[in-house]
């Protein structure tokens, strides 16, 4: 049954006038009659008595009433939570990203900047490694995921925004003497200490480049660290040669110098979105961060 026509209904037994009752639900006079003709005509049972002069409730109307009117005032309160829940939801930014240096100085940044012209907008911070964080945003639980074009290549349905594009570099300490070159050889890094990401957390960028850098050095020692946390740890505390990137690493401890590697694949920082994610405020976020100016070029 047409819920418009069980609450004209219900303001017809309340006004027991059909001149008033059009007035109150906004429609004339003929749709207040049409409504009740056909809401008789379905339960089979006559509600009114009416003539030209007044409109009484019977006895089966008042009872149906009875029923009727919780009803009608828990199908407003639910069209009212689900109206609320969905514009709360529409302004909730669900942002996926795997740690390290870079994302840890600039997603706070990035955050309280894009408050400052949406105050309304909530972000919901989800920190999985990058598997995990394709599945969530496959399954629509994130809205946008921080990562490189190469991993997001073998997802479907989304779209791709480009951030930033750099090659890849080599971080060692100052004292070794590959730090005075102005491009390292992935052959110079024979006879080295060499800290790798664990493919668990690595994008695919940097598992390919760890694999070429094995290929190409067969006496290399290399030591894995299963999270980039724990690969910065052992950057600072200068155990070996990382690789690395501005957009993984914006800062480095004056001990430690950048050095270009001739590798030459870049890399592109990217965020990602589902094709139908329809949340305005999504978009306008990831242009906030395409116009961002970072202070490491």
């Amino acid at each position: 049954m047409d819920i418009k026509k069980l609450v004209t209904f219900v303001n017809l037994v309340e006004t027991k006038n059909f001149t008033k009752t059009a007035k109150a639900i906004h429609a004339t006079q003929p749709t207040v009659t049409h409504d009740i003709n056909a809401i008789e005509d379905e339960v089979g049972v006559k509600l009114f008595n009416r003539n030209k002069r007044y409109v009484n409730v019977t006895k089966n109307g008042k009872d149906f009433y009875q029923k009727i009117r919780p009803l009608i005032n828990n199908y407003y309160s639910a069209v009212q939570d689900i109206q609320e829940k969905d514009k709360k939801e529409s302004l909730q930014i669900n942002f996926g990203y795997s740690y390290n240096p870079f994302n840890d100085k600039y997603i706070p940044l990035w955050i309280k900047q894009f408050q400052i012209k949406f105050p309304q907008v909530k972000f919901e911070l989800v920190n999985l490694n990058r598997n995990e964080l394709k599945q969530k945003l496959v399954s629509n639980d994130l809205d946008i995921m921080l990562t490189t074009g190469l991993e997001a290549k073998d997802l479907s349905n989304v779209k791709i925004y480009p951030i930033e594009s750099e090659p890849f570099k080599a971080i060692m300490p100052r004292n070794n003497p590959l730090s005075k070159k102005t491009m390292v050889k992935l052959t110079d890094l024979q006879d080295e200490k060499l800290l790798f990401l664990d493919n668990r957390w690595a994008a695919q960028d940097i598992i390919n480049l760890q694999n070429k850098i094995i290929h190409l050095n067969k006496n290399i020692i290399i030591t894995y660290a299963d999270e980039i946390s724990s690969l910065n740890v052992l950057i600072k505390a200068k155990q070996g040669i990382g690789l690395g990137l501005y957009c993984i690493y914006p800062e480095l401890d004056h001990g430690l110098a950048y050095v270009p590697l001739d590798w030459e694949p870049q890399v592109d920082l990217v965020a990602i979105t589902q094709k139908n994610n329809e949340k305005r405020v999504v978009y306008q976020f990831i242009k906030f961060i395409q116009d961002f100016e970072f202070d490491f070029n």
